[in-house]
């Protein structure tokens, strides 16, 4: 009886299906709703943002990109930096109707939000400040 009984468990455990994990989904899935990590999975290596206008100012590889609050997208070559006196770097740049000065102020933490600096930004006319940092 106990050898039937056995041999009943041991045909069934081979006879069910194993459940098989499932892989990881790709990085920027699994990314979430944290806006750091979704920005660093598309290859941004500066984030910062502003208040009143509202900007979005992005630093890839090889291209800026500077989002408005009027939800203007404007795309920049991305130049080499020059470094003034004070710490930090400014990076100047234009595409084929805009202007863009971007200087990244390495001495000045910004007072809004803590473990970012201060981040001026001249597009055409247009004075933008905000906070960024490298992320």
């Amino acid at each position: 009886m106990r050898a039937a009984f056995a041999a009943l468990v041991l045909l069934g455990a081979c006879a069910s299906p194993q459940p098989q994990e499932l892989p990881a989904p790709p990085l920027p899935q699994r990314a979430g709703v944290d806006p750091v990590v979704a920005a660093r999975a598309e290859g941004v290596s500066f984030l910062a943002h502003g208040e009143a206008p509202a900007f979005e100012l992005r630093f890839y590889e090889d291209r800026i990109t500077l989002k408005l609050a009027s939800g203007q997208l404007q795309s920049f070559a991305r130049p080499e930096p020059r470094y003034p006196r004070w710490n930090g770097s400014i990076h100047e740049t234009s595409n084929s109707t805009h202007r863009l000065i971007v200087s990244i102020r390495d001495d000045r933490p910004c007072p809004e939000t803590p473990g970012q600096n201060v981040v001026e930004v001249m597009f055409d006319a247009q004075e933008l400040r905000g906070c960024g940092r490298e992320i």
